[in-house]
């Protein structure tokens, strides 16, 4: 299905309205020309997915501002790496409480080191910085775990605030619940952001193609 992300950009959707990217600007290694793509909607939506297509097809770097606290938590655990992703990963197990992780369930365990431990103590934009360092400022960078508005302007003052996507996005049956992020908000975050609000009820590569189309021409 990947490989049809290709063939979606060749094609014009009017029921979107838009002429779809030409297929040979994907070939362009600075399609994003260093801005930042941040991906912003509940568990299980596919954004994990979409940031690696669109890492795949563009060449931007795929980052999550949680990277910093997968490392706190693993020093907490003790696990290393592949012991940790191993359980985390694990949808089943990432939601239930785990004796190596304090007796917490491994989703728990993050929002406590972030909100309890992290954020008080260091600040709002704690993960946020780190973030923003990594970003590519030639190739572009997309994050699929952005929900904190205090993360985006550190970014925002790396590769100013019109170089910013804020794609929000929902999927059918799809929930923040127990998550300790949120749907950004205009108001809450740096002036100049863009920000685009989509579905994910279909097909992944027909979703990355309008995100890339609002990169493009938006």
């Amino acid at each position: 299905m990947i490989e049809n992300v290709l063939t979606v950009f060749t094609l014009n959707y009017n029921v979107w309205g838009i002429n779809m990217i030409p297929i040979e600007s994907i070939d362009d290694e600075n399609f994003l020309g260093g801005k930042v793509i941040l991906l912003n909607a509940p568990p299980n939506t596919g954004k994990d997915y979409a940031a690696s297509v669109i890492s795949q097809y563009t060449g931007a770097k795929h980052m999550e501002f949680k990277k910093t606290l997968h490392n706190i938590a693993m020093a907490i655990t003790g696990l290393e790496e592949e012991q940790y992703f191993k359980i985390y990963n694990d949808r089943d197990l990432k939601e239930m409480p785990h004796k190596l992780f304090l007796g917490k369930s491994p989703r728990e365990m993050l929002i406590w080191i972030s909100e309890t431990v992290c954020k008080p103590e260091f600040g709002q934009d704690y993960f946020g910085k780190p973030a923003a360092a990594g970003c590519d400022p030639f190739l572009g960078t997309v994050f699929s775990d952005s929900g904190f508005p205090e993360e985006v302007f550190p970014i925002a003052e790396k590769v100013g605030a019109k170089n910013i996507l804020v794609v929000r996005f929902t999927r059918n049956g799809a929930t923040f619940g127990n998550d300790s992020r949120d749907y950004l908000q205009p108001e809450d975050c740096p002036k100049g952001v863009k920000f685009v609000d989509l579905t994910n009820d279909g097909d992944i590569d027909e979703f990355v193609s309008k995100i890339l189309e609002e990169v493009k021409f938006g």
